[in-house]
């Protein structure tokens, strides 16, 4: 599952997610599992969280590094959550393939405008629990979710600067990804300016 930040992708990993039953992996998502429950004499857990708070993306090597403790824990259908995302990364997640014998990548890719994505994160807030991200609310709110008690939250890189330099950082990196399985596996365009319902159905008939 390829995309912008912002781009609705988690909540479309989501629905897929529940339709073929399988566990989402994202970097992102490691990522602040590692910093929530790392040991901060650690010096690859202070670097992960250094470059967390200034927007800096992880190291190909940390990055796969946490996938593959994700992978050696999980069992049965996985969606990845924007990886591979750099030629190096993409050689790596190959010979992931190839070692847990797994099927050729099917890539969905949600397209919205660079100026969408940092838009859409002014009202970005997600629940400190279970992770759900809302696009309208306020912070402190408490989290729909059944059973969930937790609270809505605005993320440390949520902001438009961090944002910009996101968007001009996987923009290129998204292209090359889909221009590399274009020819080797299947590769799906959905428009993500459309409405949540909207990006699910065009998703679902592809699948």
């Amino acid at each position: 599952m390829l995309g912008l930040p912002a781009s609705g992708k988690g909540t479309q990993a989501e629905n897929v997610a529940a339709k073929i039953n399988a566990e989402i992996v994202g970097i992102g998502d490691l990522v602040r599992e590692a910093i929530s429950d790392g040991n901060f004499s650690d010096e690859i857990i202070v670097e992960i969280k250094s470059n967390y708070n200034k927007g800096i993306p992880q190291s190909d090597e940390i990055a796969g590094k946490l996938l593959e403790e994700k992978i050696n824990n999980s069992k049965g259908n996985l969606i990845f959550d924007n990886y591979p995302f750099s030629l190096k990364q993409i050689k790596f997640f190959e010979h992931l393939i190839e070692k847990y014998n797994f099927s050729e990548p099917e890539i969905i890719y949600i397209k919205i405008k660079p100026e969408t994505s940092v838009s859409r994160i002014t009202t970005r807030l997600v629940c400190d629990k279970c992770k759900k991200i809302y696009l309208s609310g306020s912070v402190g709110d408490s989290c729909s979710s059944g059973g969930c008690n937790g609270r809505l939250i605005k993320r440390a890189d949520d902001t438009p600067e961090i944002m910009k330099k996101r968007v001009n950082f996987a923009q290129p990196r998204i292209d090359l990804v889909v221009d590399y399985y274009r020819d080797k596996a299947k590769v799906y365009e959905i428009d993500g300016e459309k409405s949540i319902s909207e990006v699910a159905e065009e998703i679902n008939k592809v699948l």
